[in-house]
């Protein structure tokens, strides 16, 4: 009597966790990249925010006298209208205030006279930007990757 040999088409379990180990080494390679390129993405988003902020600000203070005390809800609220949206930091750097906005600051320096700084804590999240009323603008501490615009200079140090 002859005997029926039945094949198995699927696959065992060591195959299945080779397949696996190999996927996840291929991911954990590619990951990082990807991760680099989200950033980089985010820091020409925060850039070119702080430009249009920038013109906003400047362009606020030109009809109303002064520079807004908010940057979201005045210049989104402005008459003539300056910004159509809340634009929204992707470094959160102002989440506790005002969420996801940039920094804001203004003041008037004694030399200088009025000024305003627009800033996003960029990649390292921590804030190393700040108005130096010795040298009359806007400083980021040296190594560190804040991007920052102002009707004063922006010097990194």
């Amino acid at each position: 009597m002859d005997k029926l040999v039945v094949k198995n088409k699927g696959f065992t379990l060591v195959e299945i966790i080779i397949a696996m180990a190999v996927i996840a080494i291929l991911i954990s390679a590619i990951l990082p990249a990807f991760q680099g390129m989200q950033q980089e993405g985010d820091l020409s988003k925060a850039n070119s925010e702080l430009l249009t902020l920038k013109t906003a600000v400047i362009s606020y203070k030109r009809h109303n006298g002064s520079y807004p005390t908010n940057i979201t809800t005045d210049l989104s609220g402005a008459t003539p209208k300056l910004i159509n949206e809340i634009l929204k930091d992707p470094f959160l750097t102002d989440a506790l205030t005002t969420p996801n906005t940039y920094g804001y600051i203004t003041g008037t320096d004694a030399s200088f006279g009025e000024y305003f700084v627009i800033y996003t804590k960029s990649v390292d999240t921590v804030v190393d930007t700040a108005w130096s009323a010795t040298n009359d603008q806007v400083e980021i501490a040296a190594g560190k990757d804040d991007l920052a615009v102002s009707n004063a200079p922006v010097v990194k140090l």
